[in-house]
C-alpha cells in the first residue's frame, strides 16, 4: 500500500476505534452505579481508556504523517529528490 493512500485510510480506522472507546468508557461509568456490577465496570473503564488512548494516538501519527507528506499548514511540501547522486 502507497503511504498516501494509507495515510488517506488512517484517520477512519483510529476515529473508529477512539469513539468505541468513549462509547465503552461510558458504559462502564455509568455501570459504576450499582456495586453489583463494579467488576465489569473496572474492565470497561480500562478497556475503553485504552481505546480513546489508541484513537489520540492514531490521530496524532496521522496528522504527523499528513504534514510530512504534504507539508504542514502554511509551509509547502518537502520536495523529493528525483535525481540521483554519484
Amino acid at each position: 500500500m502507497r503511504p498516501k493512500v494509507f495515510v488517506r485510510e488512517f484517520p477512519t480506522i483510529h476515529l473508529t476505534i477512539g469513539v468505541t472507546g468513549n462509547i465503552i468508557f461510558f458504559v462502564g461509568s455509568v455501570l459504576f452505579l450499582w456495586h453489583a456490577a463494579e467488576r465489569i465496570a473496572i474492565w470497561l473503564f480500562i478497556v475503553g481508556s485504552f481505546g480513546m488512548m489508541v484513537g489520540a494516538i492514531g490521530h496524532a501519527v496521522y496528522i504527523h504523517e499528513r504534514h510530512r507528506l504534504n507539508g504542514a499548514p502554511g509551509h509547502p511540501a518537502p520536495r523529493e529528490s528525483t535525481q540521483t547522486r554519484s
